[in-house]
């Protein structure tokens, strides 16, 4: 329950990431290229949309890393915790995964050469 919860609040903020980084102003671009023609300054106050829109991305983008870190956790149960591991190869058949048979070892068997060769027909 708490995994899918968590689940589509990432998903919510993933996507609030990536508006907000499209709607960042690029090198040499203005704010009021964005916003229209000098407005932007009295929308967002004197700092301008800038310090607003640095500001959220940073915030969300510091949701997003936690949430991450929490999926995880909720993901793999309780086999992580402090000191703890993960064993990959839990529940996997391991019989094979102590190296090969002595059997396997043994030399390979030379080619066998054809039993008869068919005459050439004359013609």
């Amino acid at each position: 329950m708490y995994y899918e919860v968590v689940l589509v609040f990432h998903v919510i903020l993933a996507v609030c990431l990536v508006v907000l980084v499209l709607l960042q102003q690029g090198k040499g671009a203005d704010v009021g290229a964005i916003m229209g023609s000098g407005g932007a300054n009295t929308l967002f106050g004197v700092g301008g949309a800038s310090s607003l829109l640095v500001r959220a991305t940073t915030g969300i983008a510091i949701c997003f890393m936690l949430t991450s870190v929490l999926l995880v956790k909720l993901g793999t149960g309780d086999n992580i915790g402090v000191g703890g591991r993960v064993d990959v190869l839990e529940g996997l058949d391991q019989s094979n995964l102590k190296g090969p048979s002595p059997a396997s070892e043994a030399a390979p068997e030379a080619p066998k050469a054809p039993d008869a060769v068919p005459p050439a027909s004359a013609q």
